[in-house]
């Protein structure tokens, strides 16, 4: 089967790219050609050709009046990116050197599209653009972006669920739900208005994968219909799985390792392990990432000696800290969907304390594979936090429940007999 994997980022960015590569290469290792689509970007990873990915737009800077306007009705149709795309449907080449197919050379049109994150950077053309062309869409909801036009389902420091229940998503200019800027969020909430009511975007795709149920109920409470939501979690590839992680002898330090923003809850367990002194005396907390709120974090904690920040690590470096660490923590105040951290946390033996609230839920087995406490709550936070220092054989006991979960539910092979089944029905039908 022909498969064009279509992401925003071909670097790795977060979970969703994750998701992008991982796919891509189980894909390619089962038979399939799989040909990969994206925007060009100075972080990409290697790869031959990318003048045939789509340009790139920085919302991040302005360049003046025109570009900015340019790059704004861009969000809601590119022209440049459905021109490209349809170049490679027309035109899909085999790379002779690659292990992925790269989109340059003469050949039969793909049999399925599967998009991942595509909105603001590659708009809703390309849908249309395979439409046009009798490509079966598959798209994976790694974020909320449909439903909100934040992405977050969290605005003003609390969950929200306003733009889901009312379907019209004025609320988001009145809460200024992006940037905390008035004319970014009205920009949002006409691009959210336009692909519902105008483009009717969810109609043009044939099936939605959700990684996790709570996403699932979502997606259907917003209005996609019941048997176009199908039900299929992230997998961790066998290889990220330690075989050392479970005898080696842990240090003293609970772990968070993620993006450093105001949903991630990170304050929330700063402040937490801060009022445990006299109980974890000689536990440290370890901080792994970056992100905007990494500098008023490291002021927060500067008193705390036992509170580290260890700045962005990743591969090896980072397996080796999950590895040491004696549990991960996991206090996000929004509700997430299915976080790796989670899983590449089970992989490597380690069991989590995670905050109950969205896909966590569904990922944590409490007493059994982590530890639940309240969303947003110190005081459970806190009672957590002691517990795993009281009993750390049963922690250890979690971490190897933890890690058989893993290998049982979300191993590759799994994930691919489901997904293939999927594929091939959108293809026959």
């Amino acid at each position: 089967m022909k498969i064009l994997q279509i992401n925003k980022f071909f670097f790795l960015k977060g979970g969703s790219e994750r998701y992008f590569f991982d796919l891509s290469e189980l894909l390619f290792k089962k038979g399939h050609e799989v040909i990969v689509w994206s925007t060009q970007n100075p972080k990409n990873l290697p790869w031959p050709r990318q003048e045939n990915f789509a340009e790139f737009s920085d919302f991040s800077k302005k360049q003046g009046l025109i570009k900015d306007f340019k790059k704004v009705r861009r969000i809601f149709w590119n022209k440049e990116a459905k021109r490209k795309l349809e170049k490679i449907i027309k035109e899909v080449p085999m790379a002779k050197s690659s292990r992925i197919l790269d989109a340059e050379s003469v050949g039969k049109k793909p049999d399925i599209a599967h998009l991942h994150n595509i909105f603001s950077h590659l708009s809703p053309s390309i849908i249309f653009a395979l439409k046009k062309h009798g490509i079966p869409i598959v798209m994976t909801l790694h974020d909320y972006k449909l439903f909100c036009p934040n992405y977050q389902f969290f605005s003003q420091g609390e969950t929200c669920f306003d733009c889901l229940k009312k379907k019209n998503y004025s609320s988001c200019i009145s809460k200024k739900c992006i940037k905390n800027s008035r004319i970014k969020s009205l920009i949002g909430y006409l691009e959210a208005k336009s692909q519902r009511d105008f483009l009717k975007v969810a109609d043009k795709i044939n099936i939605f994968l959700t990684p996790s149920m709570f996403m699932k109920r979502k997606a259907i409470e917003w209005g996609i219909p019941n048997e176009k939501v199908i039900h299929l979690p992230n997998f961790i590839d066998e290889n990220y799985i330690s075989k050392k992680s479970e005898n080696k002898k842990q240090s003293n330090y609970f772990l968070y390792f993620g993006r450093l923003s105001h949903e991630k809850g990170v304050k929330l367990l700063i402040k937490a392990f801060s009022k445990t002194k006299d109980e974890l005396s000689d536990w440290q907390l370890k901080i792994v990432g970056d992100g905007p709120e990494k500098e008023r974090l490291k002021n927060l904690a500067k008193e705390q000696k036992r509170i580290e920040f260890l700045g962005g690590k990743k591969g090896k470096e980072l397996k080796e800290i999950i590895i040491n660490a004696n549990l991960v923590v996991i206090p996000s105040i929004w509700p997430e969907n299915f976080p790796y951290s989670a899983l590449e946390s089970f992989a490597l033996s380690k069991p989590v304390i995670a905050a109950k609230n969205g896909g966590l839920t569904e990922l944590i087995k409490d007493r059994k594979t982590g530890l639940l406490f309240k969303s947003g709550n110190e005081k459970d936070l806190i009672e957590k936090l002691i517990w795993a220092n009281d009993y750390k054989e049963e922690l250890k006991q979690m971490g190897k429940t933890a890690k058989k979960e893993v290998l049982a539910q979300y191993n590759p092979e799994k994930h691919y007999q489901k997904l293939i089944k999927v594929y091939e029905r959108i293809k026959n039908n």
